[in-house]
């Protein structure tokens, strides 16, 4: 039973990312969501409270994926400098995922009107930053929570800019931005 109820929760979150990502946070609906799953809207409801809390948990769930990632790529490195270099690429590599910066700018927005569900919300993105900070403390030595507020504001920024000038903003350009920035916020 406890397979199918993951197996349920886990295509309900898929099918909201995707619907979220086609018609944005605030126009998608619950019902699509549940259409696109597969499942009724009752077994949405019985996994999630509402459209904000599949939100959330949705983002709680690709944050936690963006934790592991990094973990398992700073764990792979073995010098300091290869650990740097690990990082440097998990941040560049934050801009592929394109829909969910996107996402998660428009969620922002709504959550800024909203405010019962804005403390959830930066409790998740805390949650990831702490993780992030962390690593950077172990490679810099001292508390970087600035720097991974600044450098994680920059990517969704640099993301919403090339959907506006996508000549201007290509995905090379926004990568060879992301290492300079990262560089010059890290002192590097």
């Amino acid at each position: 039973m406890q397979d199918r109820t993951a197996i349920t929760r886990e295509s309900l979150l898929r099918a909201a990312e995707k619907v979220f990502a086609q018609r944005g946070y605030e126009s998608a609906l619950l019902a699509e969501i549940a259409s696109a799953s597969g499942f009724s809207k009752g077994a949405l409801y019985a996994h999630f409270k509402s459209k904000e809390d599949l939100f959330l948990a949705l983002a709680l769930a690709k944050a936690a994926n963006l934790q592991a990632n990094l973990s398992d790529a700073l764990n792979h490195a073995q010098t300091r400098e290869a650990k740097i270099a690990a990082f440097r690429s998990f941040y560049i590599g934050l801009a592929a995922d394109r829909q969910w910066a996107l996402l998660i700018l428009e969620a922002k927005l709504f959550m800024t009107r909203h405010r019962e569900v804005q403390e959830q919300l930066l409790e998740v993105e805390n949650n990831l930053e702490g993780s992030v900070e962390q690593a950077l403390v172990k490679l810099f030595g001292k508390s970087r929570r600035t720097s991974a507020k600044a450098l994680g504001g920059i990517v969704a920024a640099l993301v919403l800019e090339s959907h506006l000038e996508p000549r201007a903003f290509t995905d090379r350009k926004i990568r060879a931005m992301l290492g300079v920035i990262f560089d010059s916020v890290l002192g590097i």
